[in-house]
């Protein structure tokens, strides 16, 4: 019986996992965001009373113009585009969280963003996170049209 048990709690670690991620809304009322980066980062969406939680899909970014790393990247849950629905909202919040070991091989390079801005029903929104040589992280976001959102960096806190 603890030889069961034993080999069944990683896998019921890995499928928990999966609960804690960001569930898409459904219907009519949703907006969709979708994510480019300049640097392979993790992009979240602020579920209101439980925080920020990670969408399916992480941000990568090719090295050179290729193929060949499709698969790869489909096979590690990681896009160069990561389109996710989100409740419409006045006050609707997405952010970027990067986070990668220093070259000098000491700690990490870590840094996050947030930006809230009025997302509507039926819209379409690019959220396009950056990241300066000095370490400077920023988050802009437009409508589907080019057209700036009137998006505010915000706190990393997501209210209830």
């Amino acid at each position: 019986m603890i030889r069961i048990t034993t080999a069944l709690l990683p896998l019921a670690l890995l499928s928990g996992c999966q609960m804690f991620s960001y569930q898409e809304p459904a219907g009519a009322d949703t907006a969709t965001v979708t994510f480019t980066g300049d640097a392979a980062a993790q992009p979240v969406v602020c579920v209101p009373g439980k925080g920020f939680k990670d969408t399916q899909m992480a941000l990568a970014v090719k090295p050179w113009e290729t193929n060949a790393f499709n698969e790869l990247f489909k096979t590690m849950k990681k896009a160069e585009e990561v389109p996710v629905a989100i409740q419409a909202s006045e006050q609707a919040r997405v952010g970027v969280v990067y986070n990668e070991r220093r070259s000098e091989g000491a700690g990490r390079d870590h840094c996050r963003v947030a930006a809230q801005f009025d997302a509507r029903p039926g819209e379409r929104y690019r959220a396009h996170f950056t990241r300066t040589d000095t370490g400077n992280c920023g988050l802009e976001i437009r409508g589907e049209d080019g057209v700036r959102a009137d998006a505010v960096p915000v706190a990393w806190q997501c209210p209830n």
